[in-house]
Order: structure tokens, then C-alpha cells, then sequence
């Protein structure tokens, strides 16, 4: 089945329109899979989807992928919602990240259905990850083929209240996870960088923090320039998928005076696959 896509961007995203994704078949959802591949981020405008209807969408992409830090809702613990009263800081995914980065198996997708937005502001910006890849030198290439990223999830970092009362044991420390910093795309087979801001990715492996910082920043910098993001102005009933597997996301902390609630479900993912170490020049 044929997807009509509205490009958000020059390289990666994309709006589809006129779908319904509570009667979506199973042509339909193939043609969606599809484009996931294709655009990275898609948006579906005007869904009106109660927590069942959201968790039957995304277990049709898989498994369900539980956070191990933050409890969901009461009644449906496979979703997570994300609250900003007004006159607080948002800080819940204020920096550049690829969700669950700190997990062994870190999340396939991850779906954001908008409940409660300000008339402007908190949109969420996204950035190629394979794009990013892309563009480096050979020899940046082959130096990012050889590294594994330390991560670790800072049960400490400021958020918001609601978000904060969220997290259980918060003296208990969490377990790191350590990635290739080039990741092979499962699906599509395609290179890309795979990192967070140094909040979340700390080092290289068998690297110090002070060895590691000025690489983690320079790619970092390199992979969020303009020419690889797009950006998704949210509307209530407006859902997003992304594949964190190629991107990087950060949520926008400029409507300080407004509520915004939205509910989000990850998708459970595969242990990361690195580059063959016979065949980092390629």
C-alpha cells in the first residue's frame, strides 16, 4: 500500500497523511514500516487514541521496551507519561539523546502521542545519526569504527517534579552499558554515529572522561548540524515514531509557562551491532 509522506526536512522525516492508526491494516502498516526506514521520524497528525489503542499500535512494531529507571502509568505501566506543569523546567530530554542508550538493549523506537501542548513551543528537534557518519572523513571513519562508548544513566539530573517522583530508588546507582560507537543499522544494513551528550555517554571504553570530552563534543557538534535535523511541531493528537537505532532527538525547553503532558512508549531493540573490525575501511 502506497503512503502519501509530507518531507519535514531536506534529509530526514516525514508527516503521513490520511491514515487513521486505529483502523490501519496490515498493508498499511507495512507501507508505515516502510517509510520509517526510509524518513527515520514519521508524524501522524489528528490521531485520536486512547493508552489501549496507542499500546495495540506499537505492539504491532514489537515488544514493548520498559524503561528500567521510570514507572508508567498506574493502569498501563507500558507507558510512560511525561509531565510539565507551567512555571517549571522541562529538563525530561532537554539534550541531544537516543533513548535507552544506557540499557544492554536499548529501544528499537520510541512513540510520543501529544495529550497537552502550549500554542507554541516544546517541539522536539531530531538529528541523522547516519547522515552524520556519513560526512566524516576516512580517517575519522575508521578512528569512530574502532570505539565503544561507556553509558550511564544520571538518576540525579534536574527535572521536573512530576517527572522526578517518577523514578524509584533514586540512591541506588544505575548499571552502565557500553555500545560501538558505530552502529550497523539491523534493518537497513547503513552506518551510522551512535552516541548521547556526555550526561548520558560519559567516555569512551578504556578512556578517561578528560580524554574522551573533546571527541564526544566534536561529534556531537558535528552530527546536529542543521543540514541533518528536522523538527516536529506538536498538536494535540499528534503522534511521532522515530528509530533510535540512526537518530538523535532533544525536546525544546521554551514554553516555560505552559502545561505540556505526553505520552510515550519505547519499543524493545536488539543488542547493538558494531563494525567488523576486518572491515573498518570500507
Amino acid at each position: 500500500m502506497a503512503i502519501e509522506t509530507m518531507p519535514l526536512s531536506g534529509s530526514i522525516g516525514a508527516e503521513v497523511k490520511g491514515v487513521d492508526l486505529v483502523q490501519l491494516g496490515d498493508a498499511g502498516f507495512s507501507g508505515i514500516h516502510r517509510a520509517l526506514l526510509d524518513h527515520a521520524v514519521l508524524c501522524f497528525r489528528d490521531q485520536e487514541l486512547t493508552p489501549d489503542q496507542q499500546l495495540a499500535f506499537a505492539k504491532r512494531w514489537g515488544d514493548i521496551h520498559l524503561h528500567p529507571y521510570l514507572d508508567g502509568l498506574p493502569d498501563c505501566p507500558e507507558i510512560i507519561e511525561i509531565v510539565k506543569e507551567a512555571g517549571e523546567r522541562n529538563r525530561f530530554g532537554d539534550h541531544w539523546h537516543t533513548d535507552q542508550i544506557f540499557t544492554p538493549l536499548p529501544a528499537m523506537a520510541t512513540m510520543l502521542y501529544a495529550k497537552e501542548v502550549p500554542a507554541a513551543g516544546g517541539d522536539t528537534m531530531f538529528a541523522s545519526l547516519t547522515h552524520a557518519y556519513d560526512a566524516l572523513s576516512d580517517g575519522m571513519k575508521e578512528l569512530a569504527c574502532r570505539l565503544r562508548t561507556y553509558n550511564l544513566y544520571d538518576k540525579q539530573a534536574p527535572r521536573s517534579r512530576q517527572m522526578a517522583a517518577k523514578i524509584p530508588d533514586q540512591d541506588k546507582p544505575a548499571a552502565p552499558a557500553i555500545h560501538p560507537l558505530v552502529r550497523v543499522h539491523p534493518e537497513t544494513g547503513r552506518r551510522g554515529l551512535y552516541l548521547n551528550e556526555m550526561q548520558t555517554t560519559r567516555r569512551f571504553d578504556g578512556m578517561t572522561e578528560e580524554e574522551s570530552r573533546p571527541l564526544i563534543e566534536y561529534l556531537l557538534r558535528h552530527a546536529t548540524r542543521p543540514e541533518f535535523t528536522c523538527r516536529i511541531r506538536w498538536e494535540v493528537g499528534t503522534l511521532a515514531i522515530w528509530d533510535n537505532r540512526c537518530l538523535m532527538h532533544l525536546a525544546l525547553d521554551d514554553y516555560p509557562d505552559h502545561r505540556r503532558v505526553m505520552h510515550r512508549i519505547t519499543l524493545k531493540g536488539d543488542a547493538t551491532i558494531g563494525v567488523d573490525q576486518t572491515d573498518i575501511a570500507a
